[in-house]
């Protein structure tokens, strides 16, 4: 839809610009005619100087005119290409709009050429001299509309529009080609990862965020497609993930889920790149891997859903080691949100990913960096109270995950506490006594005067959105007013009990 838009575009164009070339010199010539007396047809006779001079105007008007498109063809390309993806070339070479432009104007001039030799005393081809004056006419016609189609060719958007239609022609054809079809899909969409990574590097956002809707866009459409596919597309090619085992591509062979895998890793790869550069372009991919993850499709494998735990716990290692904290803040909230829609349908693989929360908290704490612990004990409380809401069979397990998440801290952390005791009091709002209980008795050895500190810090909390732009936008201390009185009666209790 998109290619025959931009061709009646391009179509349009040429036919407005020659219609009004001639519609105004075609006045201008009939006017002097009139003022000289002259008829029509004077205008058509040509005696051989005059077939000569015409010749030698589109001579020089052609050479000219081939010297601009060929320049701008010449320069334009192959620098976008550098810019962002080699396959600009392949496509520019494929694209008949292209082929046909240059064709044409090309073959005009070397047309013209012939003209010239054709020329003699006893010989003038006046029918051949006026085909190639309208030709030339059309050439200048199609010059500013041809320039406009590269140039909107060569917008990377179009790129990836037109690396969509080549995956969607390789699933097409994987049937009757699942060989080829496979390499060449695998290819593909290194190549739409590579305009993101490219993007991202020259501060390109809207680039590198469109590249990440266009992985998005490739396998919602390929999963429908999937159980029709022969085994032989299947296959998993070393060549497609370099540096990986034997092992690891007989794995993905028998999961049937190296198309998930690749996408996935072409996410984790444009926020390796994004880390600490573009931060919307990290939550965009974060956002898109868990949305596609908790698609139908991805929700009822249990080899995606392993993909998934491990691509956000690789992100999350990503971004502690290099210490971005805004970036684990929201690999960490989207790893939350998965897990919370997962959880009751995968009440085992939701444990998991608890288990992940503690781990990569704990490798927080490790590493000084204070903040993410909290952030992780938030989000590990948040898990808890969904799993609650929804009546999830792991519950109860989950909540002591929870409270044992910072039994080897030296001492405790004030968030820890916070986020425990925000969780203790939604429990006591919705009347769960017993769960409220076992968060109480957890902090029995805790030193009056440190819950004191937690409690004057949480009931100070009076604005619910955060006081920075955050991508959460939401205070994660905030206590609805709600909830207020039973976050008060919690303390009480426990600075009475101790």
């Amino acid at each position: 839809m998109i290619r025959f838009t931009n061709l009646l575009t391009f179509v349009r164009g040429v036919l407005v610009l020659a219609a009004g070339m001639v519609l105004v010199f075609g006045l201008a010539l009939l006017v002097d005619l009139n003022l000289a007396g002259q008829p029509l047809s004077r205008v058509f006779l040509l005696d051989l100087a005059d077939a000569r001079q015409l010749n030698n105007l589109l001579n020089r008007s052609l050479n000219q005119l081939v010297a601009v498109v060929f320049t701008t063809v010449a320069i334009a390309v192959p620098l976008t290409a550098n810019l962002y993806s080699l396959k600009f070339l392949e496509f520019f070479i494929k694209d008949w709009v292209n082929a046909a432009v240059l064709l044409f104007v090309v073959f005009t001039d070397v047309a013209n050429l012939g003209a010239g030799l054709a020329l003699k005393a006893d010989l003038i081809p006046v029918i051949l001299v006026y085909l190639l004056l309208g030709a030339t006419v059309l050439c200048f016609a199609l010059l500013f509309p041809y320039l406009y189609h590269v140039f909107r060719f060569l917008h990377p958007h179009t790129l990836l529009t037109r690396l969509e239609h080549e995956l969607a022609d390789h699933l097409h054809a994987a049937r009757r080609q699942p060989g080829p079809r496979r390499a060449a899909a695998a290819a593909a969409l290194e190549h739409i990862a590579n305009i993101g990574i490219r993007s991202v590097e020259r501060g390109d956002r809207n680039t590198a965020v469109e590249s990440i809707a266009s992985l998005d866009r490739v396998l919602r459409a390929y999963w429908p497609a999937k159980a029709g596919l022969p085994a032989a597309w299947f296959l998993a090619e070393q060549d497609f993930f370099l540096g990986f085992s034997s092992a690891a591509m007989d794995d993905l062979t028998a999961s049937r889920a190296w198309v998930e895998m690749k996408i996935f890793g072409q996410l984790h790869q444009l926020i390796g790149a994004a880390v600490g550069r573009l931060p919307e372009v990290t939550r965009t991919a974060a956002k898109t891997l868990r949305q596609l993850s908790l698609e139908p499709a991805a929700r009822a494998d249990a080899a995606v859903r392993d993909l998934t735990a491990e691509h956000f716990n690789t992100l999350l290692r990503l971004a502690l080691n290099r210490r971005d904290a805004r970036a684990v803040f929201t690999v960490f909230d989207q790893y939350r949100l998965y897990a919370e829609a997962i959880n009751a349908e995968h009440p085992e693989f939701g444990l998991e990913i608890a288990y992940y929360f503690q781990y990569y908290g704990q490798v927080a704490r490790d590493t000084g960096q204070t903040f993410l612990v909290e952030t992780a004990a938030y989000d590990l409380g948040a898990l808890v109270q969904a799993a609650w809401a929804a009546g999830a069979p792991n519950r109860a397990a989950l909540l002591e995950r929870f409270l044992h998440y910072d039994d080897q801290a030296r001492q405790p952390l004030r968030g820890v506490k916070k986020a425990q005791a925000i969780l203790a009091s939604h429990f006591l709002m919705h009347d769960l006594a017993e769960p409220a209980d076992q968060i109480r008795a957890h902090w029995a050895d805790l030193e009056p005067a440190f819950i004191r500190q937690v409690r004057d810090e949480l009931l100070a909390v009076r604005r619910e959105k955060y006081w920075e732009i955050t991508e959460r936008r939401r205070n994660i201390d905030y206590v609805p007013d709600a909830q207020r009185a039973q976050l008060g009666r919690f303390f009480e209790t426990v600075l009475g009990a101790g």
